[in-house]
């Protein structure tokens, strides 16, 4: 088996989604930010490893979960658990009043391309002033870059995701879209 393929097993990333909000003890949170409109109140975090998006409409709540680990945090109020390898697609309505749709995508670069992405998106982040956390590396882990672009509606959340593994030379790309249901 190649060194490579050792590697990407080991990077991927894993889509949670729970009805219900988590606690922010499950996780070590770097950056936070809340959105409040009159349809919808969402709590985002960027977490070691990936972030969390819990969004309320009414007495539904949907909360995605992207992180690394491969484990459910807890089986209670969970819907789903996928894996973001490859490219994903997934769409569906939870509680009659959340449409959910998320694409991911995952991609291993060499060295010199994964570079050159990662001081893209951190100009691109720096100029737009988006959320980020670069966790340099350690002598007990390896650096990454987490940058989410939130765009905030009337009735919808967007939220586009880079989580960037500088040991495997991972990047992996999501496109979320939560929406309130009109009527």
């Amino acid at each position: 088996m190649s060194n490579r393929t050792k590697q990407r097993r080991s990077g991927g990333l894993t889509l949670l989604l729970y009805q219900r909000t988590l606690h922010p003890e499950f996780f070590k949170i770097l950056a936070s930010e809340p959105v409040t409109r009159r349809a919808y109140d969402a709590e985002i975090w960027l977490i070691e490893g990936g972030h969390v998006i819990a969004f309320t409409a009414g007495k539904n709540t949907l909360t995605e979960v992207i992180m690394t680990k491969n484990e459910p945090l807890t089986d209670r109020g969970l819907l789903q658990s996928i894996p973001c390898r490859g490219e994903k697609y997934h769409e569906e309505t939870y509680g009659g009043t959340i449409r959910y749709m998320i694409s991911t995508q995952e991609e291993q670069l060499t060295q010199t391309l994964y570079d050159a992405t990662k001081q893209e998106i951190a100009s691109y982040a720096t100029k737009r002033e988006l959320m980020t956390a670069d966790t340099p590396a350690t002598a007990e882990s390896a650096g990454m870059l987490s940058v989410l672009d939130i765009e905030r509606r009337s009735h919808e959340l967007l939220v586009q995701s880079f989580h960037l593994f500088d040991e495997t030379q991972m990047v992996i790309k999501t496109q979320s879209i939560i929406e309130v249901i009109k009527g």
